[in-house]
């Protein structure tokens, strides 16, 4: 019982943190309350899965509606697994063998990977780290990817979107954070947006990979407009009304339904 209270009243002190500072970090919260990173991990875990936080690396953040701060990789690769599976299905399907792609560090596009895989012929432009070790087992695949500094969130690198190859790119596809048409594609880091941004000026087509979530969402920097976007990939949770101006306005959104898994 008392062992019990004590494990009620360490993660009562972690909300407690997180209430006032927003953030937390394992490390941190490891030597305040005296118990191992093992034990923090399990209560950060415990919490997300009541739903009073959002785990990140390294730590975790309050989780509020509507918030536009960034989540860590893994935690956005447990969501809306489904919906980036079935769009992954949609992008592969508008690629053609031997060409260049290029491929930014979303959840969305690391879900392309396995498809391209299948592939005898393609080079992949990248600044993801975990996209770029992922195909070590795939030597048909040439892989290129962008220097400068890791930026540990995203599991990516950024700062010098100059480092990006010189070369022609068939299409790119991309995530993103939120999609209005009045601020456009949205994403949460200035540094991430300067590397989509590079990518973008060398593809002759730009795709948008984004599950239903992500519609009528805003984060702060905008990389690219929707009449300057080739088509938008998405799913049916979308909302109709958002699609449909979209539509109405010359953009190509693709809406693929989940029970086409």
């Amino acid at each position: 019982m008392s062992d019990s209270l004590f494990v009620e009243e360490r993660r009562q002190r972690i909300l407690d943190q997180l209430e006032r500072i927003g953030r937390v970090a394992v490390k941190d919260l490891s030597e305040q309350l005296g118990v191992s990173t093992v034990t923090i991990r399990q209560d950060l875990r415990a919490l997300e899965e009541m739903g009073l936080l959002d785990r990140t690396y390294g730590g975790a953040i309050r989780r509020e509606e509507g918030r536009s701060a960034e989540l860590s990789f893994h935690v956005r690769q447990r969501r809306q697994v489904a919906e980036k599976e079935a769009i992954a299905r949609a992008a592969f399907a508008t690629i053609r063998e031997g060409w260049s792609i290029a491929l930014d560090g979303s959840t969305s596009c690391y879900a392309l990977v396995k498809h391209l895989k299948t592939l005898s012929q393609l080079t992949v432009v990248t600044n993801s780290l975990m996209i770029a070790q992922s195909f070590l087992d795939s030597p048909q695949i040439q892989v290129l990817i962008a220097g400068g500094r890791l930026r540990r969130d995203s599991i990516s690198t950024v700062d010098n979107p100059e480092s990006l190859p010189s070369i022609n790119l068939n299409m790119g596809f991309f995530g993103a954070h939120g999609i209005t048409w009045a601020n456009g594609i949205t994403d949460v880091g200035a540094d991430e947006v300067a590397v989509k941004q590079a990518m973008i000026a060398r593809c002759v087509a730009t795709t948008i990979l984004a599950d239903g979530s992500k519609w009528g969402e805003v984060a702060p920097y905008t990389y690219i407009q929707p009449l300057q976007v080739s088509t938008i990939i998405t799913d049916n949770s979308a909302p109709t009304a958002m699609v449909d101006h979209f539509r109405a306005q010359g953009v190509n959104v693709q809406v693929v339904r989940l029970q086409d898994l």
